[in-house]
């Protein structure tokens, strides 16, 4: 529930509120399941805020910044949104029917069955977004940005208004291309229709990877003549995973889903099983003790470190990665602000660590877009830990570790691309080196030698 501390400091007023945000900028607001409609929070800094279940129903929030705020299963509706941030914001099972998004900022924001229902999206920027299972029944996205957004065939366009929109920020690259020229009755779900021949398993409660690849080798039996493969994979806040499958054209994409959503179901408890049986004759006789020890084996194999090992361990042509993305799950995600300081706890080497850094975030600048993003990330969380007064050498090891990953896995999509591998290798390199400097045992970083492809 909602701190009783900072919701008496919000009924004061936006400026009070705000104030205080900046002279405390340390504190984790907690507003979760908070009573806030009708209230006028125009111009409110819900920045990292956690607003999940909270009833914002027709509260005036134009152009408040709600970057990287939590709403999941937020009511929304009749809000105005007009003019907001909301960059980041995790919106999943929101409800936003009848609000008013004219303008708002939504690029990179987490709106997995969102309820858009009758929703005003006029020039909304939407670049990024990942709108998988979304509704957007009756809604007006005229003008409405949507770069590079994730949608998914469970996406619904059902009786939208749309004259026209942008392919690129800036309101470039419009559709249809004329000025002139609006788009004709059902043009526009056309349009997004031929977008993508995609289907994305979305696994809310984190996925078991061993279990995964295996029915996903059953799924590419069964259907053979559909040439699937695995065109990205994507964390969430939350644990959640996206697993997306790319399919021939015309595909019955419901079908595939069913039959790779059963086939996931069987393997998995195919494996519990067996993992039951293994454990029994090992002597472990209390089904508490069982289930525990299975519980503790699935949590391994939803990480990244299971992740890398599995694929690892499947590589060649039964397992198609090529031009696969993955996103949003390799690297923690930086929630606040870089801390300031510079690096003066490591003497002679202090010089040598800059430097290493620095060579770092030039050569992630050849990554692809998202891994990018997740490398500058994780080399923005490390010089925070370095900055301490006391840095925690374990936490800087992991974070260490998972730049280490994070090369191998950007070594497995890019499939030997020399313009890539060059860069991952010395990448990869100056990680280890910097491991060096640092102090820290070069075997804590390394991955298992069957992780490493």
């Amino acid at each position: 529930m909602a701190d009783a501390e900072h919701l008496e400091l919000l009924k004061q007023g936006v400026e009070v509120w705000n104030q205080w945000r900046k002279d405390h900028r340390e504190i984790q607001v907690d507003l979760t399941f908070a009573e806030l409609q009708d209230l006028r929070l125009d111009g409110i800094n819900l920045q990292g805020v956690n607003l999940e279940g909270a009833n914002l129903e027709s509260a005036n929030l134009t152009h408040a910044n709600l970057t990287q705020a939590r709403l999941g299963g937020a009511n929304l509706s009749n809000s105005r949104l007009n003019h907001a941030f909301l960059f980041r914001a995790d919106l999943t099972h929101a409800n936003l029917t009848e609000a008013d998004l004219t303008e708002a900022r939504l690029s990179h924001a987490t709106l997995i069955r969102t309820r858009f229902i009758k929703t005003i999206l006029v020039n909304a920027d939407l670049t990024r977004a990942s709108a998988l299972e979304a509704n957007f029944i009756e809604s007006n996205l005229t003008g409405a940005c949507i770069q590079e957004w994730n949608i998914s065939a469970s996406t619904t366009f059902s009786n939208v208004t749309c004259d026209y929109i942008f392919l690129q920020q800036e309101n470039q690259n419009r559709r249809p291309s004329n000025s002139c020229i609006i788009f004709g009755p059902g043009e526009f779900v056309s349009l997004i229709q031929k977008s993508f021949d995609t289907i994305d398993l979305i696994f809310g409660d984190g996925i078991d990877w061993q279990a995964f690849f295996q029915s996903f080798q059953d799924l590419r039996s069964q259907y053979a003549d559909q040439n699937l493969s695995i065109q990205a994979i994507e964390r969430k806040r939350g644990g959640a995973f996206i697993v997306r499958l790319e399919v021939a054209e015309g595909a019955d994409k419901s079908a595939i889903e069913s039959s790779a959503k059963e086939l996931y179901e069987n393997q998995l408890k195919a494996l519990e099983t067996q993992h039951e049986r293994q454990l029994r004759l090992q002597g472990e006789q209390h089904s508490e003790e069982i289930q525990r020890l299975i519980a503790a084996e699935r949590q391994e194999k939803a990480t990244l470190m299971g992740i890398l090992t599995t694929m690892a361990n499947n590589q060649g042509p039964k397992n198609d990665f090529r031009g696969a993305q993955f996103g949003g799950g390799f690297i923690e995600t930086n929630q606040g602000t870089q801390s300031g300081g510079t690096i003066n706890n490591y003497g002679s080497n202090a010089e040598d660590i800059t430097r290493l850094l620095a060579a770092l975030r030039d050569q992630a600048q050849t990554f692809p877009t998202d891994q990018q993003d997740e490398a500058n990330d994780a080399l923005d969380l490390l010089e925070r830990d370095l900055k301490e007064e006391q840095p925690d050498q374990g936490r800087i090891g992991r974070r260490l570790k998972k730049l280490v990953a994070l090369g191998v896995a950007i070594g497995t999509i890019a499939s030997g691309a020399a313009a890539v591998s060059g860069d991952v290798s010395t990448f990869t390199g100056n990680v280890i080196e910097l491991t060096e400097k640092l102090g820290i045992p070069v075997e804590q970083v390394q991955l298992p030698s069957s992780g490493t492809p």
